[in-house]
């Protein structure tokens, strides 16, 4: 471990000359930062204020508080184009207050320098999917992209040791430090050591043809961890290797892939110790240190891509092994492999496209689950278009399961083998004459099939629906209106029902100019559902609201009122209570923004200049 950190450290120090030479080189990122600077007003404040008042009553929940009320406040303050910003919120006896932090582990500059990249402070890089890709690092890395070679390094923290509050043994002072750089963690939140990391990146190519082999250390600092949390919270050691490349021809060919393998050992105090070779630990264990429980693991991707004026497709594989881990990258789906392609038609001069989609996915590489679990989606998706006129949309998807052996044989009664079907048909019509109406047609269907003929837990379940919708948006006198009608007809082995459904919408825009706004809406739904089976009952369910929003220059204004009554009714899929539900909101907002001292122009520094040699002259009495 120790060895390990010298050799961190050493890494860490030839990375931070190469970067501090190159951003010396390289200002074009601080100069523009500096002229930022000075085109910016020296102090300038912005903010919002406002509240919100509530009451509610649901006859479900006739116990709970019907107000609710809420003052919040947000104050930005600005100097040369720095921020600090201050919030306050307070909502039924609750206040919170946010105040600008510290963003001193927060800073980054990347500068750059003809085929040059650096990396100061806290950023992020690329280097493979397996390896390290895209977590943000706080140290020093450079990219270099040249004619043929390409390469890219860095060396940092990947996280950075935290504490919990109330079991650490810092000082009063260490805490507020904290504190102030952000550095502790929430009580629901685990502590977590301190991880180095080392990745380096080497390659021949440019950005449409290459091959790269990335490398990623990474190991967790034991020591950066209070005892009483390393028993609960193991420290990890990790290499993993990357082989990446891209092939493509013209515009319209493109093959990538990429392949990784990872070294891992879940906790470092399980280390194990080579008998005969003890000697020779230190020559290796900062490469890698193995443990009892140490894996290697292997994952890989490949896509083809084709690409045309009328057509483009790909076509994609995934595999990726069990417990395969990298700390350079995010968690994966892992133990799974997957096959998927996708295919796009443009056809007509672009009046018309036809997507069609398919994937499947299977789990238990390694053959160790009970049981081996299979899913395929696929999907058609046709879009047709007559100038503004005419819209047609169709769409069919499917999700089929399967499940089969694993470690164990799956009982024919319980195996799952389902499928799901979904096909909506939407044509829209739109006219354009003195008014725009629009009018559109729906039809959605939906089947859930239980293939397995030995299950009969009622799983089967039919869904139809169509419906109409008319809009009209009257110009003249401002107003917008919406109407519709659907009917839906479901089917399962334990509810059948039909259900007829109105709705009607109104917006008013009472005032419409540049700074000043105000507009009334309402929204209003009624269903009459149909239950089939013996001793059900009809039913109604109705839902109304009213709102109105106003907005006069830095001012804005809303109320909101609704009246809900649903039926305590068996649904398919879900139950749905009986309840009385009515809420009424009003909110208000005012937001400032002032330049308390505004940036002079040379106008009027040139003016200034002239004014005090007149009054020094005064002054001399000339």
């Amino acid at each position: 471990m120790k060895h390990f950190s010298t050799t961190f450290k050493r890494l860490i120090l030839v990375v931070l000359l190469f970067v501090w030479a190159g951003a010396l080189m390289g200002q074009n990122g601080i100069r523009e930062r500096i002229n930022t600077i000075k085109n910016s007003d020296p102090f300038a404040i912005s903010g919002t204020v406002g509240t919100a008042l509530g009451l509610s009553y649901n006859s479900n929940y006739p116990a709970c508080t019907p107000f609710s009320g809420s003052i919040y406040a947000s104050l930005n303050l600005s100097f040369y184009s720095f921020q600090l910003p201050f919030s306050f919120y307070f909502a039924n006896n609750t206040t919170s207050f946010d105040y600008p932090q510290l963003p001193t582990w927060h800073l980054g500059f990347m500068p750059t320098w003809r085929n040059w990249k650096f990396h100061i402070g806290s950023s992020s890089m690329h280097f493979s999917n397996y390896t390290y890709s895209g977590l943000t690092f706080l140290g020093a890395g450079v990219e270099y992209q040249g004619k043929l070679f390409r390469m890219g390094t860095f060396g940092g923290l990947l996280q950075r040791a935290t504490r919990m509050k109330g079991y650490d043994d810092r000082t009063a002072i260490q805490q507020l430090a904290d504190s102030l750089l952000g550095l502790n963690v929430p009580q629901s939140t685990l502590p977590q050591y301190r991880r180095e990391a080392i990745g380096v990146k080497l390659g021949v190519g440019n950005t449409r043809n290459f091959i790269d082999i990335s490398f990623l250390k990474a190991k967790d600092r034991i020591k950066t961890l209070p005892e009483e949390w390393r028993d609960t919270i193991p420290p990890q050691d990790n290499f993993a290797i990357g082989l990446s490349g891209r092939f493509a021809i013209g515009r319209w060919f493109a093959f990538t892939a990429n392949l990784g393998a990872s070294l891992h050992n879940p906790d470092l105090r399980d280390s194990i110790h080579i008998e005969g070779y003890q000697k020779y630990e230190r020559y290796f264990n900062w490469l890698f240190t193995p443990g009892n429980s140490f894996r290697i693991r292997f994952a890989g991707d490949a896509a083809m891509n084709f690409m045309t004026k009328v057509f483009n497709g790909s076509l994609t594989y995934r595999f990726i092994q069990p417990d395969y881990v990298s700390l350079g990258a995010q968690n994966f789906n892992q133990n799974a492999h997957s096959l998927g392609t996708v295919l796009n038609f443009n056809m007509f001069k672009g009046r018309a496209n036809l997507g069609l989609v398919g994937y499947v996915q299977r789990d238990n590489m390694d053959h160790k689950q009970m049981y081996t679990n299979q899913v395929a989606t696929y999907s058609l998706n046709w879009h047709n278009s007559i100038g503004n006129l005419f819209n047609l949309g169709i769409l069919y998807s499917g999700i089929k399961q399967d499940q089969f052996d694993g470690n164990f044989a799956v009982v024919d009664s319980l195996r799952i083998n389902s499928i799901v079907h979904t096909i909506s048909v939407s044509p829209t019509f739109t006219i354009e004459k003195a008014n725009t109406h629009s009018i559109g047609l729906t039809g959605n269907f939906v089947q859930n099939k239980n293939l397995n003929k030995l299950n009969h837990n009622g799983m089967n379940i039919q869904t139809l629906t169509v419906g109409v919708v008319y809009g009209i948006d009257l110009t003249n006198i401002r107003l917008g209106i919406n109407t519709g009608y659907d009917f839906s007809m479901s089917s399962s082995k334990f509810a059948h029902y039909n259900s007829h459904g109105l709705n009607f919408g109104l917006n008013y825009r009472i005032m419409q100019k540049e700074k000043l706004n105000w507009t009334i809406n309402y929204n209003g739904f009624a269903a009459y559902n149909i239950q089939k089976d013996e001793g059900a009952k009809n039913d109604f369910s109705l839902s109304n609201s009213i709102g109105s929003s106003f907005s006069y220059k830095k001012h804005a204004a809303s109320l909101y009122l609704s009246l809900s009554n649903f039926s305590d009714m068996e649904r398919i899929g879900q139950r749905v209570h009986t309840s009385l539900d009515t809420r009424f909101t009003f909110s208000y907002s005012y937001t400032f923004a002032a330049k308390v001292i505004k940036k002079k122009t040379k106008e009027q520094r040139a003016a200034e200049k002239v004014e005090r040699a007149a009054k020094k002259l005064e002054k001399q009495g000339l």
